[in-house]
């Protein structure tokens, strides 16, 4: 059986790379993915405003997935924008990089540094690991002072940027592990690894969209999902004012 997962980037800036990130996992999962944006809702996700904006259109998109048979989804982005909501609308597993991503961390280090675009994004990452219980494994959280849409101006910069953090986050914050704080940091963590390690750093770099990719899809072969007794079953006919976007 092909397992089907659905990428849903939750704003409206397309976003063509998302497959290709991913692409490598169908060399040893029979899996297929695919990948939308929202319609309606916001450039980017770089703070709670754009989050509540995006919550709608990603609750209408996690509905239509389930729709067109797809076993899991995963919400493109680092500050996890309605997953609760999503999670309450679907019976399939909806998954969100920033915890999905912190939680393996927890796993193979003492402490994990997250490494994300502008420090305005700090304080949703440090509340969101204070939320699921990792508080005490965040070494820190650090930004490179890139806006969402221009990480892909610079990409030899960005890089330069993300190793003088991600050194600083090991050598000072003492992390043993970095995870990538936004799933818009494309083809960048191997590259990032290899060059902490040349400099004697062996730590991971976890790039948040495969690893959530993976987890979606070992979580829907095994059958499992999140239960009903924590996101209880929402009635999407209650809702006023909305019938054009969930009736597609």
């Amino acid at each position: 059986m092909t397992i089907k997962v659905r990428i849903i980037t939750p704003h409206v800036t397309p976003r063509p790379q998302k497959i290709e990130e991913v692409a490598g996992l169908n060399e040893f999962l029979n899996v297929a993915f695919s990948h939308v944006n929202l319609t309606i809702g916001p450039p980017s996700i770089q703070g709670m405003f754009d989050d509540g904006f995006a919550t709608p259109g990603i609750v209408a998109r996690c509905i239509e997935a389930e729709r067109d048979g797809v076993n899991a989804v995963l919400i493109d982005c680092m500050g996890d924008p309605g997953l609760d909501a999503a999670r309450e609308a679907v019976s399939i597993p909806v998954l969100g990089p920033g915890e999905t991503t912190m939680h393996v961390a927890a796993m193979l280090g003492h402490k994990f540094a997250v490494v994300t675009v502008l420090d305005q994004v700090r304080p949703l990452l440090e509340k969101h690991a204070k939320i699921y219980g990792l508080q005490e494994k965040l070494a820190s959280v650090r930004a490179v002072d890139v806006a969402v849409n221009h990480i892909g101006d610079d990409p030899d910069g960005l890089l330069a940027r993300l190793l003088e953090q991600s050194k600083k986050a090991v050598m000072e914050d003492h992390a043993d592990c970095i995870v990538l704080g936004c799933t818009g940091f494309l083809g960048v963590s191997d590259r990032l690894q290899a060059a902490l390690h040349q400099d004697g750093l062996m730590v991971p770099v976890l790039n948040p969209l495969r690893t959530t990719a993976s987890l979606a899809v070992a979580l829907a072969g095994l059958g499992l999902r999140h239960s009903q007794r924590a996101y209880a079953r929402a009635d999407i006919s209650a809702l006023v004012g909305y019938g054009a976007l969930f009736s597609k």
